[in-house]
């Protein structure tokens, strides 16, 4: 048996080395490499909504692959007997969709660095099946122009991605020009009363600072005021007018709005880039910048209390394709149709004349009509993509900005717009597009305290993977709920942009005196885990923990859900993007894993909830034994600072279960308590950690920190916010 086993691997080893052998070979491996960037291509429509780490990691994989299969593939067509025709259509139609798949699989800045290595490699190859194309033996007419076609449009997406990584590697000149224009957009607009509802007051450039950016090239120096209107005369539209235009439009105001939204978000784009190029903004701590975001944006429109959220989503998904794209370099959709159009006609003739017509001459060797499908496979595949990428070139967010700013410019109505921009619009309303996915990673502590990670990848790696602390465990980012939103819109209005940590909450219900002191810890981190701790056992506790969001929301209402959703998410920044917390992520990576060893050390091999809830009460018996009398005693904080996490959580938990006793009143509570304390936590100056998660599908956190930007707030009140309100009230 094992001698007829050897036999059998012989001969087929043998066969594969065969003429016939490395034909087979040369199908599969051009098929596999047409399939795999074809799925590159359609991922990188949607890539920036995926936060899937492994999915993520196998696309850019297979786009590192891509490019090795793809030369093999190359190779073998040198190397062999493979010089017709039909052997150089697959390279050239390989090489074409290669082209496309380039920008797909980008998540993070340091992945664009990347990018040009590969890009590098993929010229080289370019130039190879040139040299394949020029030896390339038959007389297949279809072949041969569908071959041509094929490199020729390939050598031009090639040259638009060398232009477009020269433009990113040079600094963005109109960055400055907005930043040095809103340091005196408050003297253009002193003689206007603002009004953030109809943008009057608000001269916010909305586009057209290019033509201030010769002025900036030729002396280097500041531009005064005088000389940046005379130089923008006639080509910058600032965001006013465009309120004005939309609103003299014949159309709903439901698409109005929208539009209005749209726009904004746009406008807010280009100030939002100068946090990260080093740029204070001028209007941060204004009244007319708060102004802007409370009356501005949180408002109940036509379209619903959301346009603060639906403003950010559209302003981030603009700043990552500034980031991780800068395929901005627009073109006519005349342009994009005669490209779809003629890869289609060429398709077809191929396939109709080329592969199924008299034409054609089979290989001499080979199964039998296989070169037919693949040659029709790849063929058609490459042709669908450039018709996929053509359409989804027409509902461009770009593409919509340029002919609002060149209608209001031209003082043009919707209905007079050019007719090689957005003809087959009809409506006002921006594309329809899901910008980001939605939702919020979580993370609860008294069910992953256990948890120890063998980290295989990381050492089959050798630690390229990083490796998992432990008690980490990543699950599934779950879904954003509405009334979470407007939670923290409501928390934000009510408090005038004053942030707190949560002691506002606390005192409206009477409870500062005696729950204050666990708003006073030395760092936000500590606060953080003990408060989610207490969040995590109110709700084992109340007797509904079930699967499923909406058994939660119908059964104890929005604000245990909303308590538990930011508890978690607030957790889960603490395990995993400690970065975004005001703490340094070394010290919040440190209590973090502290915390995690306490927890096993006071709750011991207990892994079910109940065991867990019946360990947390006997420990909060105790505590309330040993401070009967509360914060009377004046020495609760001090004895706090020396316990542990879930000490603490069960000393607190306890004070709070005794002052609060009614289940709904105590979800309300909690609920306000982390509406508060979120955003607390969102300004900050690391700018670059929300331009990396943006790669990465996006962070909650990252759009409270720019809408809070835009409002004026940089960043968080010294002391934690509020040790003045807490010593006040002991």
């Amino acid at each position: 048996m094992e001698v007829s086993r050897v036999v059998v691997m012989r001969g087929i080893v043998e066969n594969l080395r065969t003429v016939q052998g490395s034909l087979l070979r040369l199908e599969v491996v051009v098929l596999l490499s047409a399939l795999i960037l074809a799925a590159l291509v359609l991922y990188g429509s949607a890539n920036r909504r995926s936060s899937d780490k492994l999915l993520r990691g196998a696309m850019w994989m297979a786009y590192s692959l891509s490019y090795v299969v793809v030369s093999y593939a190359v190779g073998i067509i040198q190397d062999g007997p493979f010089r017709g025709e039909t052997f150089v259509l697959w390279a050239a139609a390989l090489l074409l969709i290669q082209a496309s798949a380039y920008a797909a699989p980008v998540h993070s800045r340091r992945d664009v660095d990347q990018r040009k290595k590969l890009l590098l490699q993929h010229v080289l190859q370019t130039g190879l099946v040139l040299w394949l194309i020029v030896n390339a033996t038959g007389s297949n007419a279809s072949y041969r122009a569908a071959i041509w076609a094929f490199w020729a449009l390939n050598v031009l997406k090639t040259a638009a991605k060398i232009g477009e990584m020269i433009q990113s590697s040079r600094p963005d000149l109109s960055v400055r020009v907005v930043a040095e224009y809103m340091d005196v957009e408050e003297v253009l607009t002193a003689d206007l009363q603002h009004d953030p509802v109809t943008m009057q007051g608000y001269k916010y450039i909305f586009h057209g600072e290019e033509a201030m950016l010769p002025a900036c090239h030729l002396d280097g120096g500041r531009l005064a005021t005088d000389e940046m209107l005379s130089l923008s005369d006639g080509k910058l539209v600032t965001i006013d007018q465009v309120y004005k235009w939309i609103d003299q439009q014949p159309y709903s105001e439901v698409e109005k709005d929208r539009a209005r939204d749209f726009c904004l978000a746009f406008a807010l784009f280009k100030l939002l880039k100068r946090r990260f190029c080093g740029y204070v903004p001028a209007e941060a701590g204004t009244e007319k910048a708060r102004d802007l975001v409370l009356t501005g944006l949180i408002h109940a429109g036509v379209t619903g209390p959301d346009a603060a959220f639906r403003v950010v989503d559209a302003e981030l998904a603009f700043l990552y394709d500034f980031f991780y794209t800068r395929n901005i370099v627009l073109v006519g959709a005349k342009t994009y149709i005669c490209i779809a159009v003629a890869v289609a006609g060429i398709t077809m003739w191929t396939a109709f004349f080329g592969a199924l017509g008299p034409g054609y001459h089979r290989p001499r060797v080979g199964v039998r009509d296989l070169d037919r499908s693949v040659t029709v496979l790849v063929v058609a595949i490459t042709a669908g993509l450039e018709v996929f990428q053509a359409v989804a070139g027409f509902a461009s967010n770009w593409r919509y900005v340029k002919t609002v700013y060149r209608c209001v410019r031209d003082r043009r109505p919707w209905s007079k717009r050019r007719r090689g921009h957005l003809w087959w619009k009809e409506s006002i309303s921006p594309p329809a597009t899901r910008y980001w996915e939605d939702k919020i990673g979580q993370y609860v502590l008294l069910k992953r305290f256990h948890r120890r990670p063998l980290n295989l990848l990381s050492w089959l790696t050798l630690y390229l993977v990083e490796p998992r602390r432990q008690g980490q465990k990543r699950g599934r980012r779950k879904p954003l709920p509405l009334q979470l939103k407007r939670a923290v819109l409501v928390s934000l209005k009510n408090s005038r942009c004053r942030l707190t940590n949560g002691v506002s909450a606390l005192r409206k219900h009477g409870l500062l005196r005696q729950l204050g002191w666990a708003c006073r810890f030395p760092k936000i981190t500590d606060q953080i885990l003990v408060w989610h701790v207490v969040t995590t056992r109110c709700d084992w506790a109340s007797g509904h923990h079930r699967r499923g969001d909406t058994t939660l929301a119908n059964v104890d209402g929005e604000h245990r859900l909303i308590a538990t959703k930011l508890s978690n998410y607030c957790a889960y920044l603490v395990a995993f993007v400690p970065e975004m917390l005001p703490d340094p992520s070394y010290t919040a990576e440190q209590i973090f894993d502290t915390a995690v060893q306490q927890a096993r050390r006071d709750l011991g091999d207990r892994r079910t909830t109940s065991s867990i809830l019946a360990k947390l009460e006997e420990m909060e018996a105790n505590a309330w034994r040993a401070h009967p009398e509360g914060l009377e005693s004046g020495g609760v904080h001090e004895r706090a600072g020396s316990t542990t996490v879930i000490e603490r959580a069960a000393l607190l938990g306890a004070q709070f279960r005794a002052a609060v006793l009614d289940d709904a009143h105590r979800w309300e509570v909690l609920a306000e308590f982390w509406t508060e304390l979120v955003l607390f936590l969102a300004p900050s100056d690391n700018v670059d950690i929300h331009a990396e998660m943006l790669g990465a599908g996006g962070e909650f956190m990252t759009q409270l920190w720019a809408l809070l930007g835009h409002a004026g707030v940089l960043e968080r009140p010294a002391g934690h916010a509020s040790n003045d309100g807490l010593n006040h009230d002991r």
